[in-house]
């Protein structure tokens, strides 16, 4: 959007240029078309900028995708409090890059969008349920539930950003 304002006044100012410089204001004509070559110089730079962030926004949030991944199978296989109390650090390590990612992306709906996703946000099948049940680890089927729904939530995201 920036890069069609600059290229805009970019053309703007090559006209106003070649006006002055048909009517033999060379100097101020060579002012414009100075203004114009900065102005083209500038939409090229937001466009790579903006590139960029796309770019490197998307790749973090595939990194934070696959510790998602791993959080939900330390979720899985964990057994006691030192497991919760690490896989609760690591939630909190992916926040943060989530938040890196919607810096990136210039969007902080995304952040918001991924803090706001609950326990609820997914059903867990029966077998999954046994498997906590039958190893009385209650904390961790809220945790593998939410890391799920978390997942769920991110590869939406990635969808969204694929079409834009």
């Amino acid at each position: 959007m920036r890069q069609t304002l600059f290229l805009g006044i970019a053309a703007v100012l090559d006209a106003i240029g070649a006006f002055l410089a048909s009517n033999h204001h060379l100097y101020t004509a060579y002012g414009c078309f100075t203004g114009a070559i900065a102005m083209v110089c500038l939409a090229i730079w937001f466009s790579y900028r903006d590139d960029y962030r796309l770019k490197r926004g998307k790749k973090e949030l595939g990194e934070v995708l696959v510790e998602l991944s791993q959080a939900e199978v330390a979720a899985h296989k964990g057994l006691g409090n030192a497991d919760y109390d690490k896989l609760i650090a690591r939630i909190d390590a992916i926040e943060i890059r989530v938040a890196v990612a919607a810096g990136y992306l210039g969007d902080s709906s995304i952040e918001s969008r991924f803090r706001a996703v609950n326990v609820h946000d997914i059903e867990l099948s029966v077998g999954m349920k046994r498997h906590f049940i039958d190893r009385g680890q209650g904390s961790f089927w809220t945790m593998y539930q939410k890391i799920k729904a978390q997942r769920l939530c991110i590869e939406r995201l990635l969808g969204e950003l694929r079409r834009g």
